[in-house]
């Protein structure tokens, strides 16, 4: 964990990632689209439809795109053979993301993609005649203003961080090869609940110590305000219960109405999740851990909207409509996270 900390509290106090973000500013967040060669290994093949009508949907709204890492799926695929299959949304991406003060476009890179951060990828580049990064500064990690920190997530942990090649090569000549033969695909950290639980731990606490918003992607498990949204739903259902056992009134056919929904949103949830446990950090968490989720879901992609002094947890479904699943006040999480003492 010490490795980890050290790498994000580097991370974080580097003054030349400060991006602004001020009311009139409107990001959405995208991450782990993991864009491949349109083979029965592509796990965002899919939903590349899909995400690329989002884009539309952000360009006509005016929000400006933060790619978190893990964009192209550089450990499985050469990058000419995603240009090949993606160059459309690629280009798309870059045209939507925020500028740097010299106007370079800034796009965050992962684990599965930390290649573009090395020399050797622009020589690649420059042989294949691909232009389309050209205007593109790769970083590791970006601020929104002071209070938010966003990384990708797998810093510290040694064979996604320091030995990054020998797992690239693994699943470059192993996993490929038998998700083509057996049609699968594999939701990063979210296959092993174990891993992906600690990693949610040390992304809590490491926010809660610094006292910043943290959003991160990388576990493929989006989480707002530090619950997953099967948590979020179980709080709900909570509170209306315990309201409805303290006030008879308060059992409206509306009331009733809500916690059948709930009910059936939970199970609906659970159907299709692993491991599913409640964070163990605390039993009402600060509001500090955000996860954008992933682009490779069965059912539709997710991703984290900010405008303003509001921050939204958005799927998009596979008919293409943009639903809410959970909304707060952005400077009202900041306060709490600041004055909440230890």
């Amino acid at each position: 964990m010490s490795r980890k900390f050290n790498h994000l509290n580097r991370l974080s106090t580097s003054p030349d990632k400060i991006l602004p973000f001020s009311p009139d500013k409107r990001y959405v967040i995208f991450s782990d689209q993991h864009k491949g060669d349109g083979s029965r290994a592509d796990d965002f093949k899919k939903n590349a439809e899909l995400y690329f009508s989002a884009l539309s949907y952000y360009e006509q709204e005016g929000y400006e795109l933060l790619v978190l890492g893990d964009s192209e799926e550089l450990w499985e695929n050469d990058i000419l053979s995603i240009f090949n299959n993606y160059s459309d949304i690629i280009r798309q991406e870059i045209q939507l993301a925020p500028s740097t003060a010299d106007g370079r476009k800034i796009r965050i890179w992962g684990n599965h993609d930390k290649e573009v951060s090395l020399k050797g990828f622009s020589q690649r580049l420059k042989d294949l005649k691909i232009n389309l990064f050209d205007d593109v500064e790769f970083r590791e990690a970006v601020s929104l203003g002071r209070n938010i920190f966003l990384v990708h997530g797998h810093q510290g942990r040694f064979f996604e961080d320091k030995a990054w090649r020998i797992s690239r090569w693994a699943v470059h000549f192993i996993w490929k090869s038998i998700q083509k033969i057996l049609n699968i695909g594999i939701d990063g950290p979210a296959e092993n609940p174990y891993l992906r639980n600690q990693l949610e731990e040390d992304y809590y606490r490491w926010a809660k110590q610094n006292k910043r918003i943290l959003i991160c992607g990388h576990t493929h498990r989006a989480m707002f305000a530090s619950l997953s949204h099967y948590h979020y739903l179980l709080r709900q259902q909570s509170l209306l219960l315990d309201k409805s056992q303290q006030d008879k009134s308060f059992s409206s056919p509306f009331n009733k109405e809500k916690l059948a929904y709930l009910e059936k949103e939970i199970h609906r949830v659970l159907q299709k999740s692993q491991g599913l446990r409640p964070p163990s950090f605390e039993s009402i968490p600060l509001p500090c851990y955000f996860n954008s989720g992933c682009c490779g879901y069965t059912n539709g992609i997710t991703a984290l909207e900010m405008q303003s002094e509001a921050i939204r947890l958005i799927k998009w479904e596979k008919d293409k409509q943009r639903r809410i699943l959970q909304e707060g006040n952005l400077q009202e999480f900041i306060y709490k996270i600041k004055t909440t003492r230890d």
